[in-house]
């Protein structure tokens, strides 16, 4: 296990499956589980698989412990945290559980994920919600600019990332948040990328809602999440899926004949959402996830991708014909870096990238580039890859 001391990259490496054959450079769609969590994943799956409701029983302290790792990982309330099927599934409990009026707005940014864009738009045809959106910049003051722009008295809602999917711009969410509720408007931060990338501060950041992906940069299970609600926040969101779980512990079974008169009550808890049948093994490997990063250190992770994303920015910055669409300082950004070449489109590099190179990344549609993800093992042999690719496709584009 590495040191937060001497981040010691050779173990961290080491622990993981081996790469000999691809550089993973794509966290910020899917993380690589290290050995001993999926070791530790696998026995609890298995056995659980293999003596059902027996071992359930055994087993059944993982789901409070993954929400424990996660609320104390976020800076969170026990109670004011759920486990969900991933990011998305968050946003959607968030937009499809808030009371909506025709006519109110709700404002999304330039570069959202399809997360928030969807939903959005599935609110603005059934609901009558307008959307209206601002820009992501490279300079804060832009963004917040922007933002604030675009407030009306209509807007009921900001939902935006905290981290853009597609740029790795980082977002002034602190003024932004502080902005909004200013004037009575709601919050929702979609963490996606930023949720295991750096620390962050449910309590401190002051958002209503808080959504991430345990499964990107948590290198967690695939299809799990989180979601973060306030307190006094959590009166304002009415499930629309509800199962056991999801009400409080007085409901009157003993009145069901008379069930013209029985009005329900919530559980007091974010775990109203998590209802009906859950596989008590997807949290065990969540907080075993979780713990493993924990060891390593938040800090020492977010100064680790810091210092390889310096470093992957200035050596791609060197070459000529190659333009970073991603801010420069680590203040403004993120583990996601996005650059384009000259001549060649986002979609034809990254099919380069895969077939001819085997790094694993993504194109990126707007701004049409590929996005490359800088995780917490990622060494600098990786950012020479990346380059040494970078400088030969480039060559073989200025010659044809």
């Amino acid at each position: 296990m590495a040191s937060t001391e001497t981040y010691d990259l050779a173990a961290i490496r080491k622990a993981l499956p081996s790469l000999a054959e691809i550089t993973y450079m794509n966290s910020g769609t899917e993380g690589i589980m290290a050995e001993p969590v999926l070791r530790e994943y696998f026995d609890v799956l298995g056995h659980f698989e293999r003596y059902g409701y027996y071992d359930r029983r055994r087993i059944s302290d993982a789901m409070g412990r993954a929400r424990e790792s996660l609320a104390s990982m976020l800076n969170a309330d026990v109670d004011e945290v759920c486990v969900t099927h991933s990011g998305t599934d968050g946003v959607s409990i968030v937009l499809g559980a808030f009371t909506f009026r025709p006519g109110d707005e709700i404002l999304i940014g330039s570069e959202e994920h399809p997360a928030i864009v969807y939903p959005a738009y599935a609110l603005q045809t059934i609901a009558g919600v307008k959307v209206r959106r601002f820009q992501f910049c490279h300079d804060p003051r832009d963004t917040l600019e922007s933002f604030r722009s675009q407030f009306t008295p209509r807007t009921r809602m900001a939902a935006f990332s905290h981290v853009s999917c597609e740029t790795g711009i980082r977002m002034p969410v602190a003024e932004m948040i502080h902005f909004a509720h200013e004037r009575g408007v709601r919050v929702l931060l979609d963490g996606a990328q930023s949720v295991g990338c750096f620390p962050v501060d449910f309590h401190a950041l002051g958002c209503d809602y808080l959504t991430g992906s345990v499964q990107k940069w948590l290198c967690g299970p695939k299809g799990s999440g989180v979601l973060a609600v306030r307190k006094d926040r959590l009166d304002d969101l009415t499930p629309r899926y509800i199962g056991g779980g999801s009400l409080a512990e007085n409901f009157p079974w003993d009145q069901l004949d008379r069930s013209d008169e029985i009005r329900v009550q919530f559980y007091p808890a974010a775990t109203r959402f998590e209802y009906g049948t859950r596989n008590p093994a997807l949290y065990a490997g969540i907080a075993s996830a979780v713990e493993y990063l924990r060891q390593i250190g938040w800090q020492a992770i977010a100064d680790h991708e810091r210092t390889m994303v310096d470093l992957l920015k200035q050596r791609l910055s060197s070459i000529e014909g190659v333009h970073l669409q991603t801010p420069r300082p680590w203040e403004h950004s993120s583990a996601l870096v996005n650059f384009r070449i000259d001549g060649i489109s986002g979609r034809d590099l990254s099919k380069r990238f895969w077939d001819d190179w085997k790094i694993v990344q993504r194109a990126v549609r707007e701004p049409d580039g590929i996005r490359l993800s800088v995780a917490y093992f990622t060494g600098p042999e990786d950012i020479e890859r990346v380059v040494e690719a970078v400088r030969t496709i480039r060559s073989s584009v200025v010659s044809s």
